[in-house]
């Protein structure tokens, strides 16, 4: 019996040993590390590390509802507004040896509702704007390089508290550049102390205005020629900033009876701009005060004479021109104006803000000249980083008084309009 109870004892402990052994020689799996995202407070607040590697990127997006009401010029299109956009996009950089590689894209989503009609199609059919797709940025920075859709150049961006001349060029008339995108490649150089130069050359067909008829056979526009040379000089300090620009543009088609085979006219125009900025910090952190005037002949465009312009007031885009073709040439048009603005934190997340403008087009020909005056009212809450609850009413007047090809606009017209807006937006 003793024989049998301590074979049973030793059959069990040897068979724990062998179990005990076989777990040791086999190992037992250890849990891989986590790893985690992490930030990357080089670039600012919302950037993270890709993971696997050594860039770092940020998700951008935005929400924006609008309500406007507006009495146009043309009295055609809707007097009020309901419109809904979402934005989409990314901010990608990457270290190098040789400066920082960024590519930025941001687009959006637009949906209208009650916006009137673009047009009257074939038997009088109203075709109504409802959606609409915008890519505004997309561009790669490697050091001082940047290709592909950016701010133009040109732009001095003083007036960025205002809800619509901010990022609806659309909204004046004259006094600054009506394009906010353009498709461009160029170089900026910092020199240190505040100094940078950048010289770029950006889209011509999206400056392209057009030529007005003044006893011509017939004109027919030609494709871009020549992209538009665009270069800048800026300075930036503690106290503000001032930006010097200057645009070359060309004006080309085909001037005959039976264009395009006629006899091709080109000619160069050119846009030259002085802004300056001076910062307010007695008043509010944010406030400044700012000025700018722009001269320009064949490049209506950089004066705020451009398509982008006229299509808010309906048969107005007519009206605007970058050139006057007469039976054997092509006379380019004088455009001036003068913008300002004040924008102040009356809190620290409260501000408003006063801009206007003033212009003058002048094409060829006896008793042509077209004027036009903008003014801008703007206030805007910020209850909570990154949301905001604006308004803003804007004034517009368009006089033509003395214009002699008026059309279907009517010559001999000086006319006012009234926009408003309420926005709500939420930037992540």
């Amino acid at each position: 019996m003793k024989l049998a109870k301590s074979l049973l004892l030793g059959s069990a402990a040897g068979l724990v040993a062998v179990a005990g052994a076989s777990a040791a020689d086999l190992g037992v799996k250890k849990p891989t590390a986590v790893e985690y995202v992490k930030t990357c407070p080089t670039y600012g607040a919302g950037f993270f590390v890709v993971p696997g590697t050594t860039s770092c990127l940020k998700l951008v997006g935005r929400v924006r509802a609008d309500y406007i009401f507006s009495q146009q010029f043309e009295r055609t299109g809707g007097k009020s507004v309901f419109r809904a956009r979402g934005y989409v996009g990314w901010d990608h950089r990457t270290a190098t040896e040789y400066g920082m590689l960024r590519t930025f894209v941001r687009a959006y989503f637009q949906r209208d509702n009650g916006t009137g009609v673009a047009a009257l199609g074939a038997g009088g059919a109203a075709t109504p704007v409802a959606a609409q797709t915008q890519l505004e940025y997309a561009f790669i920075q490697f050091g001082g390089l940047t290709v592909g859709r950016v701010t133009p150049v040109f732009d001095h961006g003083f007036n960025g508290y205002m809800l619509n001349n901010a990022e609806n060029a659309t909204g004046k008339i004259g006094g600054m550049s009506d394009i906010i995108y353009v498709n461009s490649i160029g170089y900026t150089a910092n020199f240190g102390g505040g100094f940078s130069a950048t010289l770029a050359m950006d889209s011509s067909a999206e400056r392209r205005v057009g030529v007005v008829l003044a006893g011509a056979p017939a004109f027919t526009a030609s494709g871009q020629g020549a992209p538009d040379i665009v270069a800048a000089l800026a300075y930036d300090a503690a106290w503000g900033s001032v930006k010097l620009t200057g645009a070359l543009h060309e004006v080309r088609g085909s001037l005959a009876a039976a264009a395009p085979f006629g006899k091709e006219y080109g000619k160069w125009g050119y846009a030259v701009q002085l802004a300056g900025k001076v910062n307010l910090p007695f008043l509010a952190k944010g406030s400044n005060i700012w000025a700018s005037g722009v001269i320009a002949e064949g490049a209506s465009s950089y004066a705020g004479y451009g398509t982008a312009g006229g299509t808010t007031i309906g048969t107005t885009a007519s009206l605007f021109s970058d050139a006057v073709a007469t039976a054997n040439a092509l006379k380019l048009t004088k455009t001036w104006g003068v913008a300002g603005g004040i924008q102040a934190f009356v809190t620290p997340t409260v501000y408003v803000g006063l801009t206007g403008t003033y212009a003058s087009m002048d094409p060829f020909g006896a008793a042509n000249t077209i004027k036009t005056a903008t003014v801008s009212g703007t206030v805007g809450w910020a209850p909570v980083a990154g949301f905001l609850i604006g308004g803003e009413v804007t004034y517009r007047n368009l006089d033509v008084s003395r214009v002699t090809y008026a059309g279907a606009f009517g010559a001999g017209l000086s006319r006012n309009d009234i926009t408003s807006r309420i926005r709500f937006q939420r930037d992540f």
